[in-house]
């Protein structure tokens, strides 16, 4: 079965943590990211899933039709992931990017472009070092 992020995130999903799992790991190796193996850990609103690279745990947080984060550790070089999402899954630029407190680097797609988001993340301390994604800028 092919899949495309139109069956999770562009619409809802079932709320079967397996049947995510297969429709998230399918997009993904579909548009050659093999490296991650996705596993869906919350099969509700907002969904969950952590993806493994080698001894590296990245996690995937959305809404569908509204928002996705990709949260992956400060010092794992996500820039062909993030251009992934961007160019060949969700077919959308990435809109915003920050660190936490806890050390994870932060990368944010939201449908109606995340204006709203970047407006609640300013001065706001607990957002480290927040970066508004213009269309085709780099993530690095």
């Amino acid at each position: 079965m092919s899949t495309n992020a139109g069956t999770w995130f562009y619409a809802e999903p079932e709320h079967q943590a397996y049947l995510i799992t297969e429709r998230l790991n399918g997009t993904f190796w579909q548009a050659r990211v093999v490296s991650i193996y996705w596993r869906c850990v919350k099969d509700e609103p907002p969904f969950r899933a952590e993806g493994y690279a080698g001894d590296r745990v990245l996690e995937l947080e959305w809404v569908p039709g509204e928002w996705l984060a990709l949260k992956v550790p400060a010092d794992f070089d996500a820039t062909s992931l993030v251009e992934a999402i961007s160019g060949r899954i969700l077919l959308m630029p990435a809109a915003l990017t920050f660190e936490t407190p806890e050390g994870q680097r932060v990368y944010e797609w939201h449908t109606d472009g995340g204006e709203e988001r970047w407006r609640e993340i300013q001065g706001n301390p607990t957002f480290i070092h927040p970066r508004r994604l213009q269309v085709g800028q780099r993530v690095r």
